[in-house]
């Protein structure tokens, strides 16, 4: 079976195309008319697959393939979530998005106080974490902060359940039908018992949360995180998970 062709679905996470004219754009290009590709791009494999690409000016910053997951969406959950979080780049040489090195640090903190993921951690300078602070208040974010020199290392999260954030309905039947029952039924099981839990509560209030939260299955980790499921599934079946 000939892949279908990419269809771009848009997403307000998406960079902007670089100022500078010196930034030559990427190889990737659409096949039709040939421009420049930006933004997240899906397309059908065979066997129930899918493939995605996140491209930013032409330049890949991920690349990978997971089961098909067509039930679950979630505005809380995108593929541009782990690439921007972590910094992610599938040609070290290749220009990217991302400034200095706490570039990523500022958009999970800008990113968790614009409801765009539910969970996650960052560092920043003391000033900018106080008027992160500051800003967080009525968001329904909890958080904990930890000072380190300059630094103020803060985890945070929704104090919202999973079961009002999240379709688990829809979720747990598109692991099922993902994933051999062996893989599936122990994290649809660990997605079910999250229904009356928060991310706050349950992963940044509670003793030794964070590496409660490492430990938790990673169906569970990857929700949490903002990640798209069916990256979480092919990892699943991997046996990885990114931070």
């Amino acid at each position: 079976m000939v892949a279908d062709a990419w269809i771009l679905h848009r997403d307000y996470r998406t960079p902007p195309v670089p100022a500078d004219p010196d930034v030559a754009p990427g190889p990737w290009r659409h096949p039709d008319g040939g421009q420049v590709m930006n933004g997240t791009y899906k397309r059908r494999r065979s066997g129930l697959q899918v493939e995605v690409v996140t491209v930013w000016y032409g330049h890949a910053l991920s690349h990978w393939h997971g089961p098909r997951m067509p039930r679950f969406s979630s505005p809380l959950v995108s593929a541009w979530n782990p690439v921007l979080a972590q910094g992610l780049v599938v040609d070290p040489r290749a220009p990217v998005p991302y400034g200095d090195a706490l570039w990523c640090d500022r958009w999970i903190a800008e990113a968790l106080l614009y409801g765009r993921k539910p969970y996650g951690s960052f560092t920043l300078p003391a000033d900018e974490a106080m008027c992160w602070f500051a800003k967080s208040g009525g968001t329904g974010l909890v958080y904990h902060a930890q000072t380190n020199g300059d630094l103020v290392r803060v985890v945070a999260g929704t104090a919202e359940r999973y079961g009002r954030l999240f379709d688990l309905e829809a979720l747990i039947a598109d692991y099922l039908e993902a994933l051999p029952p062996d893989l599936a039924e122990p994290e649809a099981a660990a997605l079910d018992a999250h229904r009356r839990r928060s991310p706050a509560l349950h992963y940044i209030l509670s003793e030794n949360a964070e590496v409660r939260f490492a430990r938790a299955p990673l169906s569970v980790r990857g929700l949490t995180l903002g990640y798209p499921p069916h990256e979480t599934a092919a990892r699943i079946a991997a046996g990885t998970l990114g931070p």
